[in-house]
């Protein structure tokens, strides 16, 4: 009778590493009726060779991607394989021990073969047939890859030790001969488990109940074992099981099962999904806006009818589906339905606040190059206005500003309220006409005296000094300190500033 094995490993190098591994040895990879493994080892794992009991294969190093899978022939016959790699251009080594070798006392290898395809010119497949008579073969050009069969007996065990030394991907193992091996037993498929959140902390993990699907995977069979895993790689060899309850670590996630005939040790694997689905949906308004400057409170509101509600503020009760709030930030509320299932939802709330001047800075006595820069604090988006006549702007800063005093204004574009600042802008006018009509009768620099200690001086074209101005007099009159009124003409003038600053121009006197 003929029994047939299909067994499919996937080898990737690198990737991750593994306490056990079916690359060692003493991890082997037991192979039953018609198992199939998803594995991804990685590596040589420990070096079996280094042992005084075994002996490296003759053919071959066997240090790169290994997998060691063993044999335990249940009824006698000729044992018989094809290794097909995924990858036609990949290059698949094996060695076989025994028969009843453990991985202590290997001896040496009744099968090698390391026949490297494409130097051969031979398919990339490899194994025992009933036709090759050779036992060993390779490296490089020498061999077709194919070794003579094994008469194998009941009880008989042996270990099969295989190599990717070049090439990428998996292979496919099909046990084609007629020595019997043990029957596989069969881990029935069960539903994914879905459960909604009901713990305190609503985070989207929850704790699961493994052991009532034992009977479903089962099913009737005796004499076995049931574990989870949260791996594949650690439900094919068989270790780091948890226990139920178990509580998900990322939402879905997948767990494996393993079922074990305690007899034989044969394995089969499959899998199914926990997950933390929200039975019901509640939501917070993501449009809520505070103003920080106020203690006017605003409402933040999710659905009525529920069970419980818990805030992130510390607030909770079984009515409270609104609290009023006076500041911005990330809120939450955790929201509990008459089942005890939890769903949460959560918002930003903007805010914004009145800004805070904290300077202005002034450029003057450039005529119409006069500069204001007004800079602010707070957390809101502000618009600037000088005086009120103006238009409100998004820059902080004004230009050409005449002389005089002038009110900035600035205002939170949410309405979250303005504040002022009165700004001078020192200067000075560049004619004055003293006719007595009440109209720029004086030349005076507005303002100047704010600035005590500050000095005026009035001169004629020849440098000659006619007067000075007092800080705090209405300006010159036109006239010297003799009182002789000044003709037409153009003047010059000079400013000590108390803070140290100089200014001198000229200006025209019109009769």
């Amino acid at each position: 009778m003929i029994k047939k094995l299909q067994l499919v490993v996937f080898l990737l190098c690198g990737w991750c590493s593994f306490g056990q591994s079916p690359n060692d040895c003493t991890d082997a990879l037991l192979v039953c009726g018609s198992t199939s493994f998803g594995l991804e080892p990685d590596g040589e794992g420990f070096d079996e060779f280094s042992l005084p009991g075994n002996t490296r294969p003759p053919c071959y190093s066997f240090n790169l991607n290994t997998i060691w899978l063993r044999l335990v022939i249940e009824e006698a016959g000729e044992l018989t394989f094809d290794l097909i790699p995924e990858n036609p251009e990949a290059d698949y080594d094996f060695a076989i021990y025994g028969p009843n070798v453990d991985c202590e006392n290997l001896g040496d290898p009744i099968r090698c073969s390391s026949t490297n395809p494409q130097n051969a010119g031979v398919p990339a497949n490899t194994g025992l047939n009933l036709t090759e008579t050779d036992h060993f073969e390779g490296p490089g050009e020498d061999g077709n890859g194919y070794l003579q069969y094994i008469d194998a007996l009941e009880g008989e065990e042996y270990y099969i030790l295989i190599d990717r030394p070049h090439g990428s991907g998996g292979f496919s193992l099909e046990m084609t001969g007629s020595a019997g091996l043990p029957d596989q037993p069969f881990a029935h498929e069960v539903g994914d488990l879905v459960s909604c959140e009901m713990d305190v902390v609503v985070d989207g993990r929850t704790e699961f109940d493994f052991d009532p699907l034992i009977p479903e995977i089962i099913m009737g069979q005796a004499n076995m074992t049931v574990t989870f895993h949260g791996s594949l790689n650690d439900a094919n060899i068989g270790i780091n099981s948890i226990s139920s309850p178990y509580t998900n670590t990322s939402n879905p996630e997948t767990i494996f099962y393993r079922i074990e005939n305690n007899n034989s040790g044969c394995v089969d694997i499959n899998s199914f999904e926990i997950r933390v689905d929200a039975t019901f949906e509640v939501t917070l308004p993501d449009d809520v806006f505070v103003c920080n400057n106020t203690t006017d409170p605003v409402m933040l509101e999710t659905q009525s009818g529920y069970a419980y509600y818990e805030w992130s503020t510390g607030e909770e009760g079984p009515n409270l589906y609104a609290i009023e709030i006076t500041s911005g930030g990330d809120y939450w509320v955790n929201v509990t339905d008459s089942q005890g299932c939890k769903v949460r939802a959560s918002t930003v709330v903007n805010s914004s606040e009145a800004a805070t001047i904290t300077d202005t800075a002034v450029e003057d006595f450039r005529g119409q190059d006069n500069k204001v820069t007004v800079t602010v604090e707070g957390n809101g988006d502000y618009q600037y206005q000088l005086d009120d006549f103006l238009p409100f702007q998004d820059e902080n800063f004004f230009t050409g500003v005449s002389r005089g005093y002038h009110t900035v204004t600035v205002r939170d574009k949410k309405g979250c309220g303005s504040v002022e600042v009165e700004v001078l802008v020192l200067d000075y006018p560049k004619f004055f006409t003293p006719n007595g009509d009440g109209v720029n009768d004086t030349w005076q620099i507005e303002g100047i005296w704010e600035f005590q200690g500050s000095k005026i001086l009035i001169f004629d074209r020849f440098g000659r000094i006619l007067t000075g101005i007092r800080l705090e007099s209405s300006g010159w009159d036109g006239t010297d300190d003799n009182g002789v009124a000044a003709p037409s003409n153009d003047y010059w003038f000079s400013i000590t500033m108390a803070d140290g600053r100089e200014v001198r121009g000229h200006f025209t006197l019109k009769r």
